[in-house]
């Protein structure tokens, strides 16, 4: 059966802003710490400075043509990354002479598939094209299989022979939801690549994994079943965007039901937080979830599952806010200087303009000009040339936080591929919005009362 996908909504391009934004970029390092706002000057390693370029952003606005040039670079480190079977290069180092473990983790993985596609549907680059279809394959091949005892199930494994460590083959939840929404985004670029009803299996074992609460277990091993070891706070979140885009192509109510349920039960969890966990898959489901869901429950749902988001976009502009005259890491979203809590709540923020209402005018004129802030911290953060262009490490290069410790002294300069992924989406995510200014468009979202 073949797969018909509807067209993604056009995005809500937000107002290029006047206010004068200055460059974050220096070129020495200020000195190490998590949660401290105290900074000194710290020289990087020699050959490293030699080896490395950082991008500039001297421009007082975000220009879309540099935020499509950095897309461009993390996509095509990926693509190089990928090798002939399909597996990433899971892990590098920057210090050549550090090591790094050889492990590997389906979940990133998937979501590096996911990024890939959202790249490929923007940008006919063969390279970026075929390293999506050969790491889509590799999924399918050694990831995807079926669950002992029902036919009618698909699991994405963990295998200890891929991942490395002595944990057993087990399904993580967010390698089931996050494959989902890899496959599924794999289809917008090559219609046909995953049967539909193999998607469907995977949709039903989310199905499986959800408890009564709307919350969902963590895990599946054949000899436990589902437990809730290694308990992510993230998972739910991916899950309910997999069903959710599952929906959009097999409209079946089961999908949308449970994902709607998952919703609730972390917006109803969040109103029990002082401060909510920063759940950019959230933000990022609900943008999907309006499109194609607000019409199938009542205004109850759908305005408390806005002010979950609204809570959520409130506490990651706080969480900015707490470095914002920390000269070299303005913008960033925590106060050590890393780069992959920045990209995912610019992915989730920027999701958020698509639908808060023009009831948030305040607060959406606020998220914009955090994101325009973020993506400059981004960009300052990305090698530009070299054997490692387009590269992202863990911290922003140049910057070591007080107070670290031996073991994460060791990985200052580490590149993971999730690093690259969230922050391609955060840059395409940007890309959109900064480009194109229409009347309609500059107006905000719809009135609260149409949501």
């Amino acid at each position: 059966m073949s797969i018909r996908f509807t067209p993604p909504p056009a995005f809500r391009l937000l107002r290029m802003r006047s206010g004068i934004l200055f460059s974050l970029f220096a070129a020495a390092g200020v000195g190490c710490g998590a949660g401290t706002d105290a900074a000194r000057p710290q020289a990087g390693p020699p050959d490293l400075v030699r080896q490395v370029r950082f991008a500039p952003s001297s421009a007082p606005e975000i220009a879309p043509a540099a935020l499509r040039e950095a897309a461009d670079r993390a996509a095509r480190y990926l693509a190089r990354a990928c090798d002939a079977e399909g597996q990433f290069a899971y892990r590098i180092n920057l210090d050549p002479s550090i090591e790094p473990q050889p492990r590997y983790n389906v979940v990133r993985h998937a979501g590096t598939l996911y990024a890939l596609a959202q790249y490929c549907q923007r940008s006919a680059d063969p390279e970026a094209r075929a390293a999506l279809l050969r790491a889509a394959g590799f999924l399918r091949q050694r990831c995807v299989a079926p669950v002992a005892g029902n036919p009618n199930f698909l699991g994405v494994w963990s295998d200890p022979e891929l991942v490395g460590g002595d944990r057993p083959r087990q399904v993580k939840l967010g390698s089931n939801a996050l494959g989902l929404v890899a496959l599924l985004s794999v289809e917008k670029v090559e219609p046909g690549f995953t049967p539909l009803d193999d998607l469907r299996k995977i949709g039903r074992f989310l199905i499986f994994m959800q408890a009564s609460d709307g919350n969902f277990y963590s895990k599946y091993d054949p000899e436990r079943g589902r437990t809730d070891l290694g308990r992510s706070q993230y998972y739910p979140g991916e899950a309910a965007l997999g069903l959710v885009m599952l929906y959009e192509v097999d409209p079946a109510h089961r999908w949308l039901h449970t994902a709607t349920k998952a919703l609730e039960h972390l917006a109803e969890q969040g109103s029990r937080e002082k401060s909510t966990f920063p759940d950019h898959w959230y933000l990022l489901t609900l943008e999907q979830w309006f499109e194609v869901g607000r019409d199938q429950y009542g205004s109850h749902v759908r305005h408390r599952l806005l002010e979950h988001a609204r809570r959520l976009c409130r506490d990651m502009l706080a969480d900015q806010q707490r470095q914002i005259d920390m000269a070299q890491i303005s913008g960033c979203f925590t106060s050590d200087g890393r780069t992959c809590p920045t990209a995912t709540r610019l992915e989730g923020l920027t999701a958020a303009l698509q639908y808060l209402p023009r009831e948030d005018d305040e607060l959406r004129g606020e998220i914009r000009r955090a994101v325009e802030r973020g993506l400059l911290f981004l960009l300052d953060s990305q090698v530009v040339d070299g054997p490692h262009a387009g590269a992202v490490a863990r911290y922003k290069l140049g910057f070591r936080p007080d107070g670290c410790s031996s073991s994460e002294e060791q990985r200052l300069q580490e590149v993971r591929i999730d690093y690259v992924q969230h922050a391609l989406s955060a840059m395409l995510a940007g890309q959109e919005e900064f480009s194109v200014q229409t009347s309609s468009q500059m107006d905000g979202g719809p009135a609260e009362e149409a949501l």
